[in-house]
């Protein structure tokens, strides 16, 4: 299949989708990369995203950073009426006890908004022997409820980022939503990185508990295949790809003209 009309662009200024994360009017282009494994199979033949556990995420303290030292560590440098609603907030019985619960059973499907990063491929597309993925979801899709989709949001990288948000945004009147800032909290928590990460340019689609959520096959749009995938495994995806109800465009990375630069190319 020809790429002029199906290839997507490998990388997406990341600054731009601080609000809505939207390559256009109505759709979200991500990249997802993975090793050519029997769960990449399976997920192909059936059709479907898998939203992990956070205790499945590579990084420790991925969706489990400190609530409660963080908040604490906020109070200490807050005053005035921010400071002691913040405070109050924070030693109300079991309150951030109860997000820190409810935090650590979501679901999370992560994704790319590159795709010619050599650190992803190596990382998490098995040393360019994996290949990625590049989905494009309708907004329609995601916010459509019985897809039980809580939030699509890109990573904030930084070095205490719960702690700063919580300077910047504590109540600073008691009668602020007790509803809506605890819905905050529970989704910066889960969209917030150590900026060492910030490579990764990632952004996730978040549901209540790890699962499987089947999607159309028509969103999956291209498979890009690494550097140095095996030539079986691209025809073994390739081959299972064109016979599970897919109309895909297909390439491969390779080298650019810089030292260490990578192009896709049609196959």
């Amino acid at each position: 299949m020809s790429l002029t009309t199906t290839l997507i662009p490998t990388s997406y200024p990341y600054a731009a989708l601080q609000g809505k994360l939207r390559l256009n009017m109505s759709n979200y282009v991500f990249f997802k990369f993975r090793d050519v494994n029997k769960y990449l199979i399976d997920s192909l033949v059936k059709g479907y995203l898998y939203f992990a556990h956070p205790d499945r995420l590579n990084d420790p303290f991925d969706c489990r950073v400190d609530i409660k030292r963080s908040a604490q560590n906020a109070i200490e440098k807050l005053s005035g009426s921010k400071k002691a609603n913040l405070a109050k907030l924070a030693g109300l019985d079991r309150y951030l006890d109860q997000i820190q619960k409810d935090t650590g059973k979501a679901g999370i499907c992560s994704f790319s908004l590159e795709l010619d990063n050599s650190l992803l491929w190596s990382h998490y597309a098995s040393e360019h022997r994996g290949l990625c993925l590049t989905y494009d979801l309708p907004e329609s899709f995601l916010d459509d409820k019985s897809n039980e989709i809580t939030g699509v949001a890109p990573v904030e990288y930084g070095d205490s980022p719960l702690t700063d948000w919580f300077v910047a945004h504590a109540p600073e009147n008691g009668n602020s939503s007790f509803k809506e800032f605890t819905l905050e909290v529970v989704k910066k928590v889960l969209t917030i990185k150590n900026k060492c990460w910030d490579y990764e340019k990632e952004v996730r689609i978040i549901r209540q508990e790890q699962s499987k959520l089947t999607i159309p096959k028509k969103y999956l749009k291209q498979v890009c295949f690494g550097v140095n995938t095996p030539k079986s495994d691209i025809s073994l995806i390739r081959e299972l790809v064109d016979n599970s109800g897919y109309k895909v465009g297909y390439c491969k990375m390779g080298r650019s003209e810089s030292d260490f630069g990578l192009r896709t190319m049609e196959i």
